[in-house]
């Protein structure tokens, strides 16, 4: 899809204010696909869209935009892999080693994949699994295309 849109119109798709936008874009948390031209707008693209609309999404849920950002490049790949994006947080036993003596127990990380709608339920029953949000993507692009404007 080579159409080009304001920061305006993906932020109205994304359901988010101009200044939303930008902010995370000053912050690092949304990094759109075109570079800045000096002395012009900056244009942004569907997929930008669609990155900003799941950072969006995961925010109103209660995740900060700091982490999802670091799962949403894959969005820009996701052609074929699933309907949800899901963002699981998971512990990790480590144990004590002779240079960190006191590092043994759990740690806690994030992962974030596309995934098809039956592969919810084994996230679920994953006893490592902490927490988890989905995002349905199919339902992201419906609601983006129709705010762009795209058939």
């Amino acid at each position: 899809m080579d159409q080009e849109f304001t920061i305006q119109q993906i932020a109205d798709a994304a359901q988010l204010t101009r200044y939303q936008v930008e902010a995370w874009i000053s912050r690092g948390h949304f990094k759109p696909e075109n570079p800045v031209e000096p002395g012009k707008a900056r244009k942004f693209t569907y997929e930008d869209a669609i990155v900003l609309g799941a950072i969006a999404e995961f925010s109103r849920l209660g995740l900060s935009p700091a982490v999802v950002s670091m799962h949403t490049t894959q969005l820009r790949f996701r052609e074929g892999r699933g309907a949800l994006f899901v963002i699981s947080m998971f512990f990790r036993q480590v144990s004590a080693t002779e240079a960190n003596p006191n590092i043994a127990g759990e740690i806690d990380l994030t992962s974030g994949s596309i995934v098809p709608t039956a592969e919810v339920a084994s996230i679920v029953a994953d006893p490592k699994v902490r927490a988890f949000a989905v995002v349905n993507l199919e339902q992201l692009e419906q609601r983006v295309r129709a705010s762009l404007g795209i058939a």
